[in-house]
């Protein structure tokens, strides 16, 4: 379940990126960069604790499991994510100068 957030994660990156570009607006693809990446560190794993249990211990292993999967596979993810929209974009912008030319 973890994987397939961070998957889908990955196309709002990727698809914010498309709408930066498209629009023409000012903010630079690195700013979405870090903030995906602060989601990953510090609001995503939330999303997936465990309710904790009123009559018994606690043990906070799967929340520190949960954590780290998203802080190695997050961030992971959303590098892949940012540096291939880069080199797709500059694919792209290439093969659209040469066929213009």
């Amino acid at each position: 379940m973890i994987l397939l957030f961070i998957i889908a994660i990955s196309f709002v990156q990727f698809g914010l990126y498309y709408l930066n570009r498209k629009y023409k607006t000012k903010l630079p693809n690195f700013v979405i960069l870090v903030i995906i990446l602060i989601c990953y560190f510090f609001v995503f794993p939330g999303f997936f604790y465990p309710e904790p249990k009123t009559d018994g211990i606690n043990c906070g292993l799967p929340i520190f499991g949960i954590t780290f999967a998203f802080w190695i596979f997050g961030t992971i993810a959303a590098l892949i994510t940012h540096f291939g929209y880069k080199r797709l974009k500059k694919a792209l912008s290439t093969t659209t100068y040469k066929n213009n030319a």
